[in-house]
């Protein structure tokens, strides 16, 4: 039986060490007909971007291992005919550039460019001009370009994978560095700008990430940077696995009676308008659950939430009062129309309130399905993510208290699960009195809060009941309406302000 590639990320190693492998060979051939010398592809992490990366690389090298037989790229025979190891390559990942500050990201970043540097010229001429600060590091990737151009006297493929993490982290602590942000975009702009603008040696470049940052200026000047991201539907079934891939995978350990709880937990990403994409990362780690003896409920958990970086995530949810409310009409399975602008940077979120649909759509935390120019509907794509947002929900209930209130935020929600109306009131006025002010939250924004606590409480604890907010009635609207999914007679109840 072959084993499970639990965080393997690399071809040979799954080739050679008898792992499972989905095929996306495919892909090699498809990002290579893309339009564009530079293609820029952005998917939510661990959908399989770096071990695409490293097929690719693999593939094309004229150093590449012999990885490919019987994989669905070997019946395309004049395209291996003109492109099987005919090329040298360059692959490198920015994954683990997540520093606190500049200083220490700025080493990390010369240590890794030298490490390239040294790898791929042993030339020692320009490994002193490195050393001694003869030249700058953000001619790096150009001047090994130039290098093994000169050496195989044949263009160069450049592979750059997780391009955003460096931008990532110096927007996620530039509270901790006020200049963190500026040196890093300014780095890393000049970097790929000596790399991929009029490189006379360059073959084609493909760049991964999560965001596609083109306002932070790090593509200023170039005009040869196509994108393709979520909202594009080419490679759509490229990265993260379909319908049919899970179902093989399952069928293969036993398990394919499964598929109904996986779909439920797993699947229901949208990219590019092609629907039914799962989590690669999360069905995995399930099947290794079900395989070490789990029973289906027991080994249903969110592992990709567990072992993503949540923090620009976490940190839009609690700053933002607005996004309350629409978080939770997203759990009470409400219909939710917001604006989203694909070319939105990092730094913009912050004076743009409705910016952080862009980043929830890019990172994988809502699916995002165009109906106009500007405007999407949004949806929750799976119960993985749902229990994301109901976790978030409750630590933001729990950290507008002044005093460790966690056990009585229990305590009201056990009272809207059990129907308990008179102890959830007495409840809530205890909570209220002594935790929640009128002056800790202002004028403004006093009525949005209580009531997005309300909504909260009763998003989190209405299973089988949909929540509705701000809809019209008579000659106003209901603040707040709960009604059963399935409509009963007499099974109706109302609250308001």
């Amino acid at each position: 039986m072959k084993r499970l590639p639990i965080g393997v990320n690399n071809l040979e190693k799954i080739i050679t060490r008898n792992y499972y492998f989905v095929d996306k060979t495919l892909l090699i051939k498809d990002v290579y007909e893309l339009e564009g010398e530079v293609k820029l592809i952005t998917r939510p992490r661990r959908f399989g971007k770096t071990l695409n990366m490293d097929m690719i690389k693999q593939f094309y090298s004229i150093d590449g291992k012999d990885l490919f037989d019987e994989l669905k790229i070997m019946n395309e025979k004049e395209f291996m005919k003109d492109h099987y190891h005919q090329y040298p390559v360059i692959f490198v990942s920015f994954r683990n550039i997540k520093k606190t500050n500049w200083g220490d990201a700025k080493k990390a970043l010369k240590k890794l460019l030298y490490k390239m540097i040294f790898d791929h010229t042993q030339n020692e001429d320009i490994l002193d001009m490195y050393k001694k600060g003869d030249t700058p590091y953000e001619d790096a990737l150009l001047d090994i370009t130039e290098a093994l151009y000169k050496q195989y006297e044949k263009k160069v493929i450049l592979l750059i994978d997780e391009y955003d993490v460096p931008i990532e982290a110096a927007y996620t602590y530039q509270h901790k560095d006020s200049e963190y942000y500026e040196n890093m975009v300014a780095f890393m702009r000049d970097l790929l700008t000596a790399a991929l603008k009029d490189n006379p040696y360059l073959e084609f470049a493909i760049l991964t990430g999560v965001y596609r940052v083109a306002k932070e200026s790090i593509f200023s000047g170039l005009n040869n940077v196509a994108t393709y991201t979520i909202f594009e539907n080419e490679m759509a079934d490229k990265f993260g696995f379909t319908e049919d891939e899970v179902y093989e995978l399952l069928k293969y350990y036993d398990l394919e009676n499964d598929i109904d709880a996986v779909r439920d937990w797993y699947n229901g990403y949208v990219f590019g308008g092609v629907e039914g994409i799962y989590n690669p990362w999360s069905v995995i780690y399930y099947t290794k659950e079900r395989l070490a003896g789990k029973d289906v409920e027991k080994a249903l958990q969110p592992y990709w939430i567990n072992t993503s970086s949540n923090d620009i995530i976490i940190k839009q949810i609690e700053n933002n009062p607005y996004l309350q409310e629409d978080l939770d009409k997203l759990l009470s399975k409400q219909d939710l129309i917001v604006p989203i602008d694909p070319f939105l940077s990092l730094r913009e979120i912050d004076q743009n309130p409705s910016g952080v649909w862009t980043l929830f759509a890019s990172a994988g935390y809502i699916n995002a399905i165009q109906i106009s120019r500007k405007e999407y509907s949004v949806s929750i794509p799976n119960k993985e993510i749902e229990e994301f947002y109901k976790d978030s929900v409750m630590l933001w209930l729990e950290r507008t208290t002044k005093v460790a209130m966690y056990d009585l935020i229990r305590a009201l929600r056990e009272a809207v699960v059990k129907g308990n109306v008179n102890r959830f009131a007495k409840l809530l006025e205890r909570y209220l009195s002594s935790s929640l002010s009128y002056f800790d939250i202002g004028y403004d924004d006093t009525e949005r809060v209580y009531k997005a606590f309300v909504l909260g409480m009763l998003s989190l604890g209405t299973n089988g009941y949909v929540v509705e907010t701000e809809t019209e009635s008579g000659y106003g609207r209901v603040d707040v309406a709960i009604h059963p999914k399935e409509r009963r007679y007499g099974e109706y109840a109302l609250v308001w302000s």
